[in-house]
């Protein structure tokens, strides 16, 4: 496994501040975007290919001024390749899989266990996808539940079914799949490779991780990533360090529940549900939905039907800059005698609140602190799951009344509460 860094892209939104510079040259902080990649990528590597043009060999020099102890090898191109065509150059060297970062990422990622993902999928390409606060200009896949991509909607988006599992710009590439790429022609990684594997019989996976990880493709981001790098957000972004999490009902708490309705629509949102979401993602919690949706087992709605939603959910939420780290749903329900009710799903489940087996699996999955989680429900049931696992419970709404508890407003009151605690 050897690691490549793309730095000859243009830069074209950034050229006010880059100045013809490569972005990978901009600082964050006191240092530029490369070397804190290098700094991270050091650990797991002794050896870094760095794929430029040609004219950036006044750059390559301060790499091997800053890091002596690394070797590079530079790959320059005398005229533009694209994120794809530039990756043909590594098909001369004799190693099985790259791991490539493009040149403008800030990030704090294990790194061990993306490639440990890759080489158990016996893949050919795997992408690092994650959710973002930005998926409208960002490429997003589909995966099925063995993390193979089955579907690729390129920017921009006319639908709104899509989830919001964004590409990093992170990925393991297999060489099998540098001989589809063309000599010295400019080609994409998303238009004219990515898209053409999906259709042959290739393995492509999705390594789907809530570890901090952003591109310096905008000043907005830049400002934002500056004043992230020195919290908890980034600090404990890495899988390897716990964070806590805040996991959310749904009904009723992100959107409106509605008694008459046998299944409740999760796009009628409750008032400031995005905006404490929001809140959530920039203070250093993962955002964390565990919903008993029972309506599938009662045959009120499919299973495809509750899927589709919440990739509406998760696409609604990141085109207003919110997202979720993670949506975990129970659609169990152990009583028979409804109408057209799916026998699948007719039985008891761990996962079903007021278990916990939603939370249990969030909390081994994400790494999160248990300790300083909390819960925020709307119902009994979820006082009952979070007391279980030994989190603190806020409660929205006025289902449910308990000595000791008090009942938040909404969901955005009850954030408010949490970071003014």
């Amino acid at each position: 496994m050897e690691i490549a860094i793309l730095i000859g892209g243009s830069g074209t939104r950034l050229k006010k501040i880059t100045k013809n510079e490569p972005k990978a040259f901009l600082k964050i902080g006191n240092k530029p975007i490369i070397v804190h990649q290098i700094e991270k990528l050091s650990r797991i590597k002794k050896r870094i290919f760095i794929l430029s043009k040609t004219n950036y060999k006044k750059f390559h020099n301060v790499l091997k001024k800053k890091f002596k102890r690394l070797k590079f090898i530079f790959l320059e191109e005398n005229k533009p390749l694209g994120n794809a065509g530039c990756l043909k150059n590594l098909e001369k060297f004799n190693f099985e899989n790259f791991l490539i970062i493009y040149g403008d990422l800030i990030f704090n990622i294990d790194f061990k266990r993306f490639i440990k993902f890759h080489l158990q999928k016996k893949s050919h390409l795997t992408l690092l996808v994650h959710p973002n606060d930005h998926p409208s200009d960002s490429d997003i896949v589909e995966i099925n539940k063995e993390f193979k991509i089955i579907k690729l909607h390129k920017k921009p988006h006319k639908k709104v079914n899509i989830g919001n599992l964004c590409m990093s710009g992170i990925f393991i590439i297999n060489k099998k799949i540098l001989k589809y790429l063309k000599l010295n022609k400019f080609q994409d990684f998303s238009n004219d490779l990515l898209g053409k594997m999906l259709k042959k019989n290739l393995k492509i996976h999705a390594y789907n991780t809530r570890e901090y990880v952003k591109d310096a493709g905008t000043l907005d981001r830049i400002n934002l990533i500056k004043k992230q790098i020195r919290t908890k957000k980034f600090i404990n972004g890495n899988l390897n360090k716990k964070i806590p999490a805040i996991f959310l009902d749904r009904d009723g708490v992100i959107n409106k529940d509605n008694f008459k309705n046998q299944y409740q629509n999760p796009l009628k949102l409750n008032y400031g549900a995005i905006k404490a979401v929001k809140q959530i993602n920039d203070n250093g919690y993962l955002s964390v939905i565990v919903t008993n949706q029972s309506a599938v087992a009662k045959g009120f709605i499919t299973l495809k039907k509750l899927e589709s939603d919440h990739k509406k959910l998760e696409y609604l939420f990141g085109k207003n800059n919110a997202y979720f780290d993670r949506i975990y749903f129970c659609p169990y329900h152990p009583d028979k005698g409804f109408k057209g009710e799916n026998i699948k799903f007719k039985k008891r489940s761990n996962w079903r609140k007021p278990n916990n087996g939603m939370i249990l699996r969030a909390i081994k999955e994400l790494n999160i602190n248990k300790k300083n989680s909390y819960m925020i429900g709307d119902r009994e049931v979820d006082y009952l799951a979070a007391k279980k696992t030994g989190i603190k419970c806020l409660i929205v709404g006025k289902k449910f009344v308990k000595k000791g508890l008090i009942n938040y407003k909404n969901l955005h009151s009850a954030i408010k509460f949490i970071y003014n605690s």
